[in-house]
């Protein structure tokens, strides 16, 4: 089967809008920094990552959804087109760059290999793809990551999942149950096996990244986890020390008062995916459900939050 991959060459200003509307009429996108902005975000960048510079676009940011043959391709663009020309929040659109290339199905182990490196995520996280496990040099305390994120969403080098990963880290304890709402690759239930959770439930709407995440699952040997099919936390019956959403703000929006529900007194509610635009107003809601707020961090542009119940 062919893969067709559409990709935005724009300024970083332009990430958020772009990537919440490609998000919507796509499973998924992936974005890639140039280097040099790396640099600038990232303390000891050079210990961190070891990476190829030409597999980065070479300045400002380039992101990529891909599709199906079966899909309408000139219909996608045009409403990638559209989109650019109407959104008032895009700047300098004449500068925008749209490709498309063709991807074999059979190219997909090939093409993550080119683009996915190992790097530290947090004090202890550090993500391995699968393909460089024996290469890496670790540290005894380190709390490995092993990666295959196929098409799924969720490879820890977004922001978004990176800030997950610090507060999970910070707060899942042996003792706690956890759900993953939008599991995606899996990435912040293995992360949770790795500070000791075992009362793990991982959901997603997405066929793929469920078959994605039970792969990744499988390669961490991160056991039991109840992984299923679920609309949010909508039909959620259990409850729950900690609930983890890394989704969009109008999704985080639309299960403020389920996570609430599904919470025990005292748990945990991991929010992110996030753009710094709509943090106040996440931010107010989540205070009128009853959270209090614990810590925000912010990261080019995009928000994760850890609030309370009670």
């Amino acid at each position: 089967m062919k893969w067709y991959k559409i990709s935005l060459h724009s300024q970083i200003e332009n990430e958020a809008p772009l990537s919440l509307f490609l998000t919507d009429i796509s499973n998924g996108i992936s974005v890639d920094y140039s280097v040099d902005l790396m640099k600038s975000n990232i303390d000891d960048f050079e210990h961190k990552f070891r990476l190829n510079e030409s597999d980065y676009p070479e300045s400002d940011i380039r992101i990529s959804v891909y599709y199906d043959e079966a899909e309408n391709l000139d219909e996608k663009l045009n409403l990638i087109n559209q989109f650019i020309s109407e959104n008032e929040a895009i700047i300098n659109r004449d500068e925008i760059e749209v490709t498309v290339d063709t991807v074999e199905e059979a190219d997909w182990e090939n093409e993550w290999k080119k683009y996915f490196h190992s790097f530290r995520v947090s004090e202890s996280f550090v993500i391995v793809p699968s393909w460089e496990m024996d290469d890496y040099e670790y540290d005894a305390n380190d709390r490995l990551i092993k990666l295959d994120p196929g098409m799924a969403f969720g490879t820890g080098d977004h922001p978004t999942t990176s800030m997950c990963l610090t507060f999970i880290e910070k707060i899942i304890r042996p003792e706690h149950k956890v759900i993953d709402v939008g599991t995606g690759s899996g990435i912040l239930t293995i992360g949770a096996y790795l500070m000791g959770a075992r009362d793990l439930t991982a959901t997603d709407i997405d066929t793929l990244s469920l078959k994605v995440a039970e792969e990744n699952f499988k390669l961490n040997d991160t056991k039991p986890v109840d992984l299923r099919a679920a609309d949010l936390l909508k039909n959620e019956t259990k409850n729950y020390d900690i609930v983890v959403a890394n989704i969009l703000a109008h999704v985080i929006e639309d299960m403020i008062t389920d996570s609430y529900r599904v919470l025990n007194d005292g748990g945990y509610f991991i929010s992110s995916g996030i753009i710094v635009e709509k943090k106040e107003d996440i931010l107010s809601q989540l205070k009128d459900a009853g959270f209090s707020i614990i810590e925000v961090l912010e990261d080019d542009g995009w928000v994760s939050i850890l609030s309370k119940k009670g």
